[in-house]
């Protein structure tokens, strides 16, 4: 199964080249990565509508975890689909801005990237490597629960014809 990732980001032109950028790279190694359409600036967000879609929250429940990417306060939907992914338990990797503080609403994570709009190549490279890192976990747990299922149905099979 592919390893997949939601990246959520303000329409910013400071996060916009590093999350183009960042898709890209992700694809390159196998990463797939969903990102939310975001129309223009971000508008006033209107009381009676939900601020993720359902096709946004599609995109989250099937992400193995998700990319925050923060340079400055985070904008509504920024908040929603955070919020939205920690009631799923998804794990938020923030990506700051330096100078950003981290928004209380995350919490304490246990990793945190921090980038220079001088040098987003940096945390690019970090970003990529920990995704790789994760991707492997995953890949190595599936591969332990498919010998682990094959093992068992040995022993059924086993089992069953000795009777």
């Amino acid at each position: 199964m592919a390893f997949k990732v939601f990246l959520s980001y303000r329409n910013g032109p400071e996060e916009q080249v590093i999350v183009w950028r960042l898709q890209t790279l992700a694809s390159a190694h196998g990463i797939h990565v969903f990102v939310p359409p975001r129309n223009g600036l971000q508008r006033k967000v209107q009381r009676r509508k939900p601020l993720i879609s359902t096709e946004v929250q599609r995109m989250i429940d099937q992400s193995d975890c998700v990319l925050a990417m923060i340079a400055g306060p985070p904008g509504a939907f920024v908040q929603a689909e955070l919020t939205y992914a920690l009631t799923k338990e998804k794990i938020v990797i923030p990506i700051l801005k330096e100078g950003t503080p981290q928004p209380d609403f995350i919490g304490r994570m246990p990793q945190v990237f921090w980038f220079s709009p001088s040098s987003p190549g940096d945390v690019e490279s970090q970003v990529i490597q920990y995704l790789r890192q994760r991707k492997v976990s995953k890949e190595n747990q599936q591969a332990v629960g498919g010998l682990i299922l094959m093992g068992l149905g040995l022993f059924l099979l086993s089992a069953l014809s000795e009777k």
